[in-house]
């Protein structure tokens, strides 16, 4: 008997639970896809260059489906005369050459501290460790690259 009212109780309870003033609230949705997209960002930090390890800002990657990712790099004190940033090919920032390669792509302008770009590539080949993010002044020569993240990792 007392089975039979417990079996009771949770089909009752979880008729009720399904029932529309059970649903979630659009707070709680959109903190839900907030996590979601906040779970499949890599957040990656931007060294100056020149061995000193001094951390300038992060360079963040969030997927954007199947064949897309952002590219959202943020300095923590952003150059007064302007910023060039560039997505390379390359696997190591310290390597003298690849500031001058041939395949490299100019991301978005700094809005304040902020520069985010779309680019046609996975996020699975951003992270594959052959690519790399370069900051420099505007003003100064295409080789000098004053700081640089290593997108490699998970």
């Amino acid at each position: 008997m007392h089975r039979r009212i417990a079996a009771a109780a949770v089909l009752a309870a979880l008729a009720l639970g399904s029932s529309p003033g059970f649903a979630a609230s659009p707070d709680a949705v959109k903190a839900a896809r907030d996590a979601t997209r906040q779970a499949q960002a890599v957040t990656f930090a931007l060294l100056q260059r020149g061995g000193s390890g001094t951390n300038l800002g992060t360079v963040t990657l969030q997927r954007i489906g199947s064949t897309r990712s952002r590219i959202r790099v943020q300095l923590a004190n952003p150059a007064a005369a302007g910023t060039r940033i560039t997505l390379h090919s390359g696997t190591d920032c310290h390597d003298p050459h690849f500031a001058s390669a041939a395949r490299s792509m100019l991301l978005n302008p700094f809005t304040g501290r902020v520069s985010q770009t779309v680019v046609a590539l996975p996020l699975t080949n951003l992270q594959s460790g052959k690519y790399l993010v370069a900051v420099q002044n505007q003003t100064a020569r295409q080789q000098f690259i004053d700081a640089c993240a290593q997108l490699s990792g998970p």
